[in-house]
């Protein structure tokens, strides 16, 4: 039979196909919806919110409680209040009866007001007109002003109905307000119960009503979560910090609050990760802290990939190998190999700090990166590493260039080889016999560079010592008092023991190892040199950060002697240094070959003696070593750093940085500067290198803090910038920067307490009172011109004191102002200028003063110009007659008013002063005298009046000349024992004031 079909396929093989490919269809549309909406993120949130209901309800029972306790008398309270308002009904009933027929006809009263109000303006017009055209007919006039009548009338009854309406209103009100104050009263007091039921109402399903349930489960569907989802991506927009995207810079958006959801709550502090709350809210976060979250978002300090909603999306770089094995079997962790700026190990957060503080290594709260940077001063990284964030201020090292007056050409071999077996704490790195020299042919190379060094420092130079080094030393005993007396342990310490040296796991701690250890130092230098420097640092290195201790001879002497005696035996003993000549020949043809043609430097080096090649080796090893990094060496004072530029390490992609031929350190930024400083040669192991071609960064044998804390800052010098509002101390004067970095830099704070730092010397000198002033007020208590002055050229302040202030001749007048700016800025007086303050001796303030002063028995402990105090030396305190001088007039009132807020721990009492009810006793008078009667009780104005007086003091102001005759007389030996015949009176003003003002 004929088949009338144009069909190719059979209809029925085809609908069945078509259903079966809508069916497929049909199952991968709603598997695309369910991926689409099956984020990670919601996952979280889901749980977050049971943890919220499970917080809320906790709090919830718990405010039940404390609001049962008072809540029936509340409760009971208003029961009252509505008793008596049910009892009043009635006539609350009446009044507001009254009150609607008032206001009904002040409706018609206004009404009328109104009307009459625009026939007067009418008639005024008419009358207005007749005035301008010259008309004068009675009858508009007459008109107008009857009108103008009537319309007072009007008003006076529209006014009189609105007092009776008040009236009525202000009745209702208070009977009204029985009830609406008692229910205030209840509302205010379970308010927080309130506010968290309410919550727990939209968080828990199961207090919901029905249709809020389905509400709550609609807004979460499919194409409808448009409106207003509950679980939804958080994200923060952060306009002042941008990253790079195709060289246009892009605000970050930071996601993390979509997992991190308890952030900035504090309810959640014990909760787990990701929905525990941030560490340090007051610091961090919140909108009150110093970093809110809304302006610095996330990633700004912890890094990471902003946008990304999951896990491994967004970037997280595991702290330690076992939260790396944790995360890989929890999330599916790896890393995210095309970010290139993935999110920072916990322990390395504080790099991010640099940010913003790049001005600083004094922030608080960043001790790691404090000491990361101040680190890198120290050991002079910047020596080899140019950083243009983070510039050096001057060479770690000591000056060489007359290397032959302090050293001998053997101990510098035998240092030079090896520093640590000199001196186990050194922070000179050794460059030799390191892992990668360990080959036989490489020692002697390094045994010739050795003596090429030695030779070349020396050359030219006369290194022989005088004959007669007696005549340096004095009596060790009493040096060894003096060496912890008169400051030295401010930078330096003197210790065979490592286990007791300072340990370099904070910044402060770098204040106590600021100089080198002095251990062994009779080994290194002769007597005479010892002394000489003691005496005069400068005039053996201008630029030294050493100060002048403006000792006398015998105490030099005698320091001398105590430090020469101190020898490492087995480093005198060790063999002198040796090379093999013909290693020096091979080395010297390798280096010529390096830029001439080996026939050439075959040639040449034939016609080099021995010495010649011993000077070529010593040059090219300086510069291939990068000795002039940190030390002044001749010949090398345009030498240029020999390393990688550090300025943006820190954001330099992991696929420029060497592993060599390793495999089991991990590819990160960070392990890979943590083995480097670790094993500066690690990354040689295994290769096939010339000589020459090995790394050569010398190892400073850093602990494993201070390898982190190294990390912390070279991670900081990165690319990742944020706006210039955001910086802190953006607008902090030069200066003050300046300052800041030259107090660290000439170790201030190894002998003072400066910002609550520091201070250390008075560990070694004994009782407080006899260490060196705290300089927390310096800013405001300084007159800065006496102080620019007392820098140049220090004087005796508090005789009392064997230590003194060294003289910093290395410093001029333009640092000196740098170190005065920042004492001023952090006490925010910034001002360069003081008027002469000005005081009349004839008013009852000066009098009052004086009888204060008279009373005090200020003498006993102060001198008044060459006047001596009526009390024992260990009690002694500053010349008043250097008061005007010195101080500043509105810090010396702050001063008297409470010298311990300002000073904790002085000696110095505050003066009595009389109160009012003293002062109007009978015989006041007589006993107080009548300026202090007069000014009744007003302590400040007795107060100024006292520090008027000591204004008024004359006298010498310099008496050093009569201290030091006293005490070369008489001695100095009260402070050995703390002081203990001295200084227990504690009745008079000023028994012995430690802080000196």
């Amino acid at each position: 039979m004929f088949k009338n079909d144009e069909r190719y396929w059979d209809i029925n093989l085809l609908n069945k196909w078509f259903a079966i490919s809508s069916i497929i269809f049909l199952a991968a549309t709603v598997w695309v919806f369910v991926d689409d909406n099956d984020d990670e993120f919601k996952d979280y949130q889901r749980e977050f919110r049971k943890m919220q209901v499970q917080v809320a309800q906790e709090k919830l029972e718990q405010q039940a409680k404390e609001v049962s306790l008072e809540k029936e008398a509340y409760e009971n309270a208003l029961a009252v209040a509505q008793t008596e308002f049910d009892n009043r009904s009635d006539e609350l009933s009446e009044l507001k009866n009254q009150l609607s027929d008032l206001n009904d006809k002040h409706y018609n009263q206004n009404m009328k007001f109104q009307s009459q109000k625009a026939s007067v303006e009418a008639l005024k017009y008419l009358v207005e007109a007749d005035n301008a055209h010259g008309g004068h007919g009675p009858s508009n006039r007459d008109e107008y002003y009857s009108a103008l009548n009537k319309l007072d009338i009007l008003r006076l009854e529209r006014e009189d109905t609105e007092i009776q309406i008040t009236k009525i209103e202000s009745k209702i009100k208070e009977i009204k307000s029985i009830v609406k104050d008692k229910q205030d009263d209840l509302d205010k007091y379970t308010k927080q119960f309130t506010l968290t039921k309410n919550k727990l109402g939209k968080l828990d399903r199961s207090r919901m009503t029905m249709a809020n349930k389905l509400g709550d489960i609609v807004r979460d569907l499919p194409i409808l979560d448009f409106l207003d989802p509950y679980y939804k991506v958080n994200q923060i927009v952060v306009a002042d910090v941008k990253y790079d995207v195709n060289f246009a810079a892009v605000p970050v958006v930071d996601r993390c609050t979509s997992c991190h959801l308890g952030i900035d709550n504090p309810d959640f502090s014990d909760a787990p990760q990701p929905y525990t709350t941030h560490p340090n809210l007051d610091l961090y976060i919140t909108s009150k802290s110093p970093h809110p979250m809304n302006n610095f978002g996330c990633t700004s300090c912890h890094g990471g990939r902003s946008r990304g909603t999951s896990f491994v999306s967004s970037s997280h770089t595991p702290n330690t190998p076992e939260d790396k094995a944790r995360w890989k079997k929890e999330h599916n962790w790896k890393v995210n190999h095309h970010w290139l700026t993935p999110m920072l190990p916990t322990r390395y957060t504080e790099a991010s700090c640099f940010k913003c503080h790049s001005n600083t290594s004094d922030l608080a709260g960043g001790e790691k990166i404090n000491l990361g940077l101040t680190l890198i001063d120290q050991a002079g990284c910047n020596g080899c590493h140019h950083n243009a964030d983070w510039p050096t201020l001057a060479k770690s090292g000591p000056n060489l260039k007359r290397i032959n007056e302090k050293l001998t050409e053997d101990w510098v071999a035998k240092w030079v080889k090896n520093p640590r077996h000199f001196r186990y704490n050194t922070r000179m790195p050794s460059i030799f016999e390191q892992p990668n020299q360990e080959s036989e042919e490489v020692t002697e190379y390094n045994n010739v560079e050795i003596a090429g060094i030695t030779k070349y420092l020396f050359e030219g130079k006369d290194s022989s010592p005088n004959a007669n080094q007696v005549k340096y030393l004095g009596d060790p005993i009493n040096g060894e008092k003096l060496f912890n007396a008169v400051g030295c342990m401010g930078c330096h310490v003197n210790e065979k023991n490592p286990e007791n040296a300072p340990h370099i796991d904070n910044y402060q701690n770098l204040t106590k190892v600021h100089g080198p250890n002095l251990v062994g130092i009779g080994s290194k230098v002769s007597a005479e040199w010892l002394y000489e420097w003691l005496m005069n640092p400068q005039a053996y290195m201008p630029d030294t950060k050493m100060p002048n201790l403006r000792l006398e001879p015998q105490q030099a002497k005698d320091i001398t002697s105590y430090l020469i005696q101190d020898k490492n035996q087995e480093f005198d003993n060790s063999p002198s240094h040796k090379y093999d000549k013909s290693v020096l020949d091979e080395l010297t043809v390798n280096w010529l070959k390096k830029s001439n043609p080996e026939k050439f430097a075959l040639s040449k080096a034939s016609k080099m003696s021995e010495e010649d090649k011993l000077n070529f080796i010593g040059e090219k090893s300086i510069r291939h070593y990068g000795c002039f990094g940190c030390h002044h060496i001749d010949g090398f004072d345009d030498a240029k750093p020999i390393g990688v530029e550090i300025t943006e390490e820190g954001s330099k992609p992991v696929g420029k940085f060497d592993f060599g031929l390793f495999h089991d350190i991990e590819h990160t930024v960070h392990a890979w500067i943590e083995n480097k400083l670790r094993t500066p040669r690690i990354y040689d192991r295994g290769k096939e290198s010339n000589h020459l071609d090995l790394l050569k960064m010398p190892n400073f044998y850093f602990s494993e803090e201070e390898i982190e804390a190294i990390t912390t800052a070279v991670l900081a010098f990165n690319s990742n910038k944020v706006n210039e509002n955001l910086k802190a101390h953006n607008n902090d004067p030069d200066l003050y920067k300046k300052g800041h970095r030259l107090v660290k830099q000439y170790n201030c704070q190894g002998c003072h307490l400066i910002e609550n730092r520091g201070g250390q010397l008075v560990e070694h000198i004994g009782p407080p009172e006899y260490g060196p002033p705290n300089l927390n007020s310096e800013g405001r208590k300084a007159n800065p011109d006496w102080l620019l002055s007392f820098f140049n050229n220090p004087s005796i302040i508090r005789p009392n004191l064997q230590v003194k202030m060294p003289s910093f001749h290395q410093i001029n007048d333009e640092d000196w102002d740098a170190i005065i700016a920042y004492f001023q800025h952090i006490d925010s007086e910034n001002i360069n200028y003081r008027g002469i303050h000005q005081f009349d001796i004839k008013s009852n303030e000066f009098a009052a003063g004086a009888k204060l002063h008279e009373i005090g028995q200020c003498n006993s402990c102060h001198f008044y110009g060459e006047e001596f105090p009526t009390g024992d030396a260990p009690t002694w305190a500053p010349n008043l007659a250097l008061t005007k001088e010195r101080l500043n007039a509105g810090w010396v009132t702050e001063w008297l008013k409470n010298p311990q807020q300002i000073m904790p721990g002085t000696k110095m009492p505050a003066p009595y002063v009389p109160d009012s009810e003293i002062l109007s006793m009978d015989g006041a008078e007589s006993d107080w005298g009548s300026a202090l009667v007069a000014l009744d009780g007003d302590t400040m104005a007795m107060l100024d009046g006292l520090r008027d007086y000591l204004w008024n003091i004359k006298g010498k102001t310099n008496i050093d000349d009569i201290i030091k005759a006293y005490f070369d007389e008489n001695g100095y030996d009260f402070d050995s024992d703390g002081g203990s015949d001295y200084g227990d009176d504690e009745d008079d003003w000023g028994d012995d004031e430690d802080d000196d003002w």
